[in-house]
């Protein structure tokens, strides 16, 4: 089996965290079905296409970073402490469950989010 990036010992941790021994084909199914849900060009025979490759890839990581930031997430809300009124658990995204966030984002604060390239050096 090989590994998209990150250590092993990263991963191993990142399944342990969710409860899993392995990788769990329905899990990447689900995703897989999502996926395509929220990007058209991924369907086969839908009147969305896309000729060019730019444009496929930037559809598919903008569906990406709305999952994994904008989106929440049932399976990961986590009950209050002290529930607020009706509300009884916080609402959480992917980007929320592993630390990279407080708050679930807007569509509107990703695009005026400023962006750095990464040095090539």
């Amino acid at each position: 089996m090989s590994k998209a990036h990150g250590s092993w010992q990263r991963i191993n941790q990142a399944l342990d965290e969710i409860g899993y021994n392995i990788p769990n084909t329905s899990t990447v199914e689900r995703f897989n079905g999502t996926a395509r849900r929220m990007n058209a060009h991924q369907v086969r025979r839908s009147l969305a296409f896309a000729h060019r490759s730019n444009t496929r890839q930037a559809v598919a990581w903008w569906s990406a970073t709305v999952y994994n930031w904008v989106r929440e997430h049932r399976s990961l809300r986590t009950p209050l402490e002290v529930p607020e009124g009706k509300k009884r658990f916080q609402q959480r995204t992917p980007a929320m469950a592993v630390g990279l966030t407080e708050h679930i984002w807007t569509e509107a604060q990703i695009l005026r989010a400023p962006v750095y390239m990464a040095s090539t050096e």
